[in-house]
């Protein structure tokens, strides 16, 4: 009896002793994009999560990991997903074979949780040599959190607010690791300009929204943004702009149309000018374009065709129908999928954004307004939409930069400027010294 449990001990040791060497981090790349395993030890079991950085998935909970000798097998169900591998001799690394759907080679090596990280070299790092402060503000019931940041010199500051895309974001619009406001609002803060950032209604600090928000009602919160900083004592209320991303260049026209006296200045990155109808027929020709994939020509008369229908046909069941019907000749579609695109296309924001035309908006406008995009923007076409702007309100100062996408990053290609996860840079530093040189050059007339 003493010896057989001699050998019980004896092994559950060896298994601990195994276990622990799986705990911790590996990383590897399945067909070119990057993905980490996260194992834990907890309360005598063993967690593991998976995270795609590129495709800005985190934590995603792993079924189980079984671990037999040397092999190693973990089920995802939620990816309908499963590796199996055994660890090479150095136990530093496991080779083996990811499935999902099909069956890849993948290598995992150990790494640790700051070198999974993707390299985002222009993220901000304390200490900062500025002042920021956790904020709340809101309207009708919404309470928005933010950060505002203020030069540590001086007093009342020209201020931006920076208006997030489309989709909820928080205030540093982060996306794929990137976070752009942060980076904008660090430049332009040590420029000497306050800037106020904030999370969209059910992201991070901010209350929930409604299911039927529209870019009408983040609009709202824009405009509450720019109440709460003229109330601000630091602040020159006469001197507070927009600056406004994608959708977000739309809701800073918005803004300067219903509120013309509260509004300096509106800076546009890639922001939509034309009917969101027109906008939502390029971006798919283009996306097309930049996959290798061009639209045949009965293909993009299909997708003319959904847009039509959403912008014509308001009643949601009739539209439905209707756009069941189009896709359903697309052929490569499945009926889950069908039905997924019909409940999203038919919510009250994607009709709204079809529907609306930023132009009855820009000729309401009478302040100064720079609108900047990236050659290789394929969300937000940049002559199809700078040209409109200039047409409709000339005095806006336009620039379109070579090689520069819709986040604006500099890519180095047409094919791989889709891919924002995959470069590094996270914001053009020649677009941010622009931006601020020309608030500079609008805010120093006042």
């Amino acid at each position: 009896m003493k010896r057989a449990l001699l050998l019980s001990i004896v092994g559950v040791v060896s298994l601990f002793s195994f276990a622990s060497g799986i705990i911790g981090y590996w990383k590897g790349e399945v067909m070119s994009l990057p993905i980490v395993f996260h194992v834990e030890e907890k309360d005598g079991n063993l967690l593991t999560t998976l995270d795609s950085p590129m495709q800005g998935a985190k934590d995603i909970p792993c079924e189980s990991i079984e671990l037999k000798g040397d092999s190693v097998v973990i089920k995802m169900p939620l990816l309908q997903a499963s590796f199996k591998g055994v660890f090479e001799t150095d136990k530093n690394s496991i080779r083996g074979i990811f499935t999902q759907g099909m069956t890849v080679p993948l290598l995992l090596t150990r790494t640790t949780e700051e070198a999974s990280k993707l390299y985002r070299p222009q993220e901000p790092k304390p200490p900062f040599v500025y002042n920021s402060r956790e904020v709340t503000f809101g309207h009708d019931g919404i309470t928005l959190a933010g950060t505002l940041t203020t030069p540590m010199w001086g007093n009342h500051y020209p201020a931006v607010v920076l208006v997030t895309g489309s989709g909820a974001q928080n205030r540093d619009e982060e996306i794929l690791g990137h976070k752009p406001f942060a980076v904008i609002a660090d430049y332009l803060t040590r420029a000497g300009f306050a800037v106020l950032r904030y999370d969209d209604r059910g992201v991070g600090g901010s209350t929930k929204g409604n299911s039927d928000d529209t870019t009408l009602d983040y609009a709202t919160d824009a405009i509450a943004a720019i109440e709460f900083l003229k109330k601000q004592s630091v602040i020159d209320s006469t001197r507070i702009g927009v600056i406004g991303h994608s959708e977000g260049g739309t809701i800073a026209f918005i803004c300067a149309a219903q509120r013309p006296d509260d509004v300096a200045f509106v800076v546009s990155l890639g922001g939509a000018v034309v009917k969101g109808k027109e906008l939502m027929v390029m971006q798919n020709k283009m996306i097309a374009e930049a996959a290798g994939r061009p639209l045949s020509e009965e293909l993009e008369q299909n997708v003319v065709a959904v847009f039509d229908a959403i912008d014509s046909i308001e009643d949601k069941d009739r539209l439905s129908l209707r756009l069941k019907e189009l896709m359903s000749k697309q052929g490569d579609l499945s009926e889950t999928e069908i039905t997924n695109q019909i409940k999203r296309m038919t919510s009250s924001w994607y009709s709204t954004f079809i529907r609306l035309n930023p132009e009855e908006y820009i000729k309401q406008m009478n302040c100064p307004v720079l609108a900047l995009n990236g050659e290789w923007d394929v969300q937000v076409n940049a002559q199809q939409n700078l040209g409109a702007l200039k047409s409709i309100y000339p005095s806006a100062e336009i620039k379109i930069y070579p090689k520069v996408n819709h986040m604006f990053q500099e890519a180095q290609s047409y094919g791989t400027s889709l891919n924002y996860g995959a470069i590094s840079q996270t914001f053009s530093p020649k677009v941010l010294d622009d931006i601020a040189k020309w608030i500079v050059k609008i805010t120093s007339k006042k």
